[in-house]
């Protein structure tokens, strides 16, 4: 058997409806995603209890309530621009593949749109730079002109062996 990767359309921080069970209606995040089970745990959705046995002196038992796991096929991803709970449709786009709302189009992948987004406001922002830079007039630099007695120099330092190589030589 091949060891290959279900590919679900639900990811981590989607927001999706709960279309069966007892949680029937309710909104929630997802939590994490297991493909191999083809299951997901969806905030505040499919409430169990874990018990925690004391192991260690000092130690107390405890009753845990956490997520449990649901079908992926009891789910629908929620559009962020319709808000209606749609099915995932794909569309390809400069070499990537993204989920997209069937209802209005919109695009579900956070991080694609996220990236579109600085990239429309990189070329608004160099586009704004260079009519700037087209409308500005040149401008020079002040140079400051100073005295050349105001400057400081270093004074020079003669060590005696200068001096003797310097009268040597008359």
């Amino acid at each position: 058997m091949e060891n290959t990767i279900k590919k679900v359309n639900v990811r981590v921080g989607d927001t999706v409806l709960v279309l069966a069970g007892n949680y029937k209606g309710k909104k929630g995040k997802i939590i994490s995603v297991d493909p191999e089970n083809n299951t997901c745990k969806v905030e505040g959705v499919n409430i169990v209890t874990k018990h925690k046995k004391m192991r260690k002196q000092g130690e107390k038992s405890e009753l845990k309530k956490m997520e449990g796991s649901i079908n992926i096929s009891n789910v629908q991803i929620i559009c962020g621009k319709c808000g209606k709970a749609t099915r995932v449709g794909h569309k390809i786009e400069n070499d990537v593949k993204h989920r997209v709302c069937r209802k209005c189009g919109n695009i579900l992948d956070k991080k694609f749109v996220k990236a579109k987004a600085k990239d429309a406001e990189n070329q608004e922002a160099a586009a704004t730079a260079k009519t700037e830079v087209a409308k500005k007039p040149l401008q020079r630099r002040e140079v400051k002109h100073v005295a050349e007695s105001t400057i400081k120099k270093p004074a020079a330092k003669k060590t005696a062996s200068v001096e003797a190589t310097t009268k040597g030589g008359k």
